[in-house]
C-alpha cells in the first residue's frame, strides 16, 4: 500500500466497517452464542448458566459456580461460508468482457476462526459471593472475497479483534435470589479493505477496473468502558428465572487509511495531505430473558429470548483527524477539504427465541445437550450487501459435558444456517469521493448499485471447554 492518495473513501469505509463488524450481536458479527455449554444449547443458557461463561450471559449465575476457586479456559472454532449473486448490471455486461455473461457468484473464502478466552473465579473463602476475571471475545466469522470480484465495492477482506475484558462479582442473597454485576474493558481493532470508484465523470465509466483503488482502513479503540448485570430468581424448587442486560457500548475510534492508487494515468498528480480519521458510534443494549425448568442436575430445559436494540443506532458520526483532509488535483473536480459527516444507519431491532435442555442419565459421568434457535436480520434489504450478510437465521446444536471429579469438559458443536435473501431495492452504491464532493459531473448517471442480487450463509461452529473447581 502507498502512501494514502485520493480518498474520502476513508473516512466512509471505516464507519461502514464498524458498522459491519460488530453490527448486531449475534446478527451480522456476534454469533449466537458464545462458549460451548450455551452453544450446544441454542443460547438458551441464561436462567441454566453454571460456567464462567455466565460472565456474558447472566453474571448472577456465577454463583453456580462449585468450590472456592474455579479455572475456565474455552476455545471456538467458526468456518464461515457465505455467498453473493450479484445483479446482472448491463453497462458493466457491455464494457468490461470479464462478466459479458453476468456477474459469477462468489464466495467468502476466509479460514476457520480461532475465539479463545480464559476465566478465573474464586469466592475468598466466603459462602455467598464469587469474584470473576475474564477476557473473551463473541464468537464471529471471517471475510475474505476475491479482489477483483463484482462484491469488491462492498468488502474485499476484513479482520476484526474485539477483547473483552470482564471483572464481575455475584451474591447469592438467598436460596430464591441472585444478583451478579460485571465491569468491561472492551477493547476494539477492525482492518479492511474494498475497492473505490475513482470515476470522476468526464472519461472512462463507473466500474472501470484502471480506475478503481483499493482502500485499507485500520482502526482501534483500545479502551471503550461498559457492563453488563444480571438476576436469577428461583421462585420455586425447579424453576429458575434468569434476566440479564448489556449495557451500550460507546465507540471513539481512531485510525488512519491507505490508498493503492488507480493504475490510469490521469491520476498521477492526485495526492492528499492528511490520513487520520476518527468515528464515533454506540452500539445498543441487548436484554436477555430465559425461563427454565429443571430435575436439579438430572434435566433441565430451557426457554430463552434476547432482544437486541439496534434501531438505537440510527447515524455514525465521522470526524477528520487533526489537521483535517484534504485532496488536490483530483480529476474532474480540482481540490476539497474533507468536513466532518454522518452516515444513516437503518438498522433494525434484533430478536432470538431459543429452546434448549439437557439430560445427566442417573446423575452419572456425562451430561448431554440439545438446542435451537431463530433470530431476526438486523438489516433492511435496502442495506443489505457484502459488507453486512445478515439473514434471517435458524440453527441448532448439541454436546456433552464429562464429568471428571473436580474437572468438567465440553464439547459441542452447532450450525446456523441463514434464509436466503434475494435483494432488488438496494441503496448500497459504489463509494466514490469524487462523486460525493461534486455529483453534477455526472449528470443524469451516478455511482452504481452494488446491493443488489441473491445472498446466501452458514456458520459451522465447534467449541471446547474446560473447567475445573477446588
Amino acid at each position: 500500500m502507498k502512501q494514502p492518495r485520493i480518498s474520502l473513501v476513508g473516512v466512509a469505509v471505516t464507519a461502514l466497517t464498524l458498522l459491519a463488524s460488530n453490527g448486531a450481536r449475534a446478527g451480522s458479527f456476534y454469533l449466537p452464542e458464545r462458549g460451548a455449554r450455551a452453544m450446544a444449547m441454542g443460547g438458551a443458557h441464561i436462567a441454566g448458566s453454571d460456567d464462567m461463561n455466565a460472565q456474558w450471559l447472566n453474571p448472577a449465575a456465577l454463583t453456580r459456580l462449585h468450590g472456592d476457586l474455579a479455572l475456565y479456559v474455552d476455545l471456538g472454532l467458526i468456518m464461515t461460508q457465505q455467498t453473493f449473486a450479484r445483479a446482472d448490471d448491463a453497462e458493466v455486461m457491455r464494457k468490461d468482457p470479464r462478466y459479458a455473461n453476468g456477474f459469477p457468484e462468489v464466495h467468502n473464502e476466509g479460514p476457520p476462526f480461532p475465539d479463545p478466552s480464559l476465566g478465573i473465579a474464586t469466592r475468598f473463602g466466603t459462602e455467598d459471593f464469587v469474584f470473576a476475571l475474564g477476557l473473551y471475545g463473541p464468537y464471529a466469522g471471517t471475510n475474505e472475497w476475491p479482489e477483483e470480484g463484482p462484491q469488491r465495492y462492498s468488502l474485499v477482506t476484513l479482520s476484526a479483534l474485539e477483547l473483552f475484558v470482564q471483572a464481575s462479582v455475584a451474591w447469592r442473597i438467598s436460596d430464591e435470589l441472585s444478583i451478579g454485576v460485571g465491569l468491561q474493558w472492551v477493547v476494539t481493532q477492525i482492518t479492511q479493505r474494498l475497492a473505490i470508484s475513482g470515476y470522476p465523470g468526464v472519461f472512462g465509466w463507473a466500474e472501470q477496473p484502471d480506475i478503481d483503488n483499493l482502500t485499507e482502513v485500520s482502526v482501534s479503540d483500545v479502551f471503550t468502558p461498559s457492563a453488563n448485570l444480571g438476576v436469577l430468581i428461583t421462585p420455586v424448587p425447579g424453576f429458575d428465572i434468569g434476566l440479564s442486560g448489556q449495557l451500550p457500548v460507546h465507540v471513539d475510534a481512531t485510525g488512519e487509511l491507505a490508498v493503492r492508487l488507480p493504475s490510469h494515468y490521469y491520476f498521477s498528480d492526485t495526492a492528499v495531505q492528511g490520513d487520520k480519521i476518527g468515528l464515533r458510534l454506540d452500539f445498543p443494549a441487548i436484554i436477555r430473558l430465559g425461563l427454565r425448568v429443571h430435575d436439579d442436575d438430572l434435566w433441565s430445559v430451557e426457554l430463552a429470548a434476547v432482544l437486541e436494540l439496534w434501531s438505537a443506532l440510527d447515524e455514525i458520526d465521522v470526524i477528520p483527524g487533526a489537521g483535517g483532509i484534504s485532496f488536490t488535483n483530483v480529476p474532474g473536480i480540482g481540490s476539497y477539504t474533507v468536513k466532518a459527516f454522518s452516515l444513516r444507519a437503518d438498522s433494525k431491532d434484533v430478536i432470538s427465541v431459543r429452546l434448549g435442555g439437557s439430560f445427566r442419565p442417573g446423575r452419572g459421568l456425562v451430561t448431554l445437550r440439545l438446542g435451537a434457535l431463530y433470530e431476526s436480520t438486523s438489516l433492511p434489504d435496502a442495506t443489505t450487501s457484502v459488507l453486512t450478510i445478515d439473514n434471517n437465521k435458524i440453527g441448532g446444536g448439541l454436546g456433552a459435558t464429562f464429568h471428571l471429579g473436580a474437572y468438567d469438559i465440553d464439547l459441542a458443536a452447532a450450525y446456523i444456517q441463514q434464509l436466503e435473501r434475494t435483494v432488488t431495492d438496494s441503496v448500497k452504491y459504489q463509494v466514490n469521493p469524487i462523486y460525493d464532493q461534486d455529483p453534477s459531473a455526472y449528470g443524469d448517471t451516478g455511482p452504481h448499485v452494488v446491493g443488489n442480487g441473491t445472498y446466501t450463509g452458514s456458520y459451522l461452529m465447534f467449541a471446547a471447554t474446560f473447567n475445573a473447581s477446588f
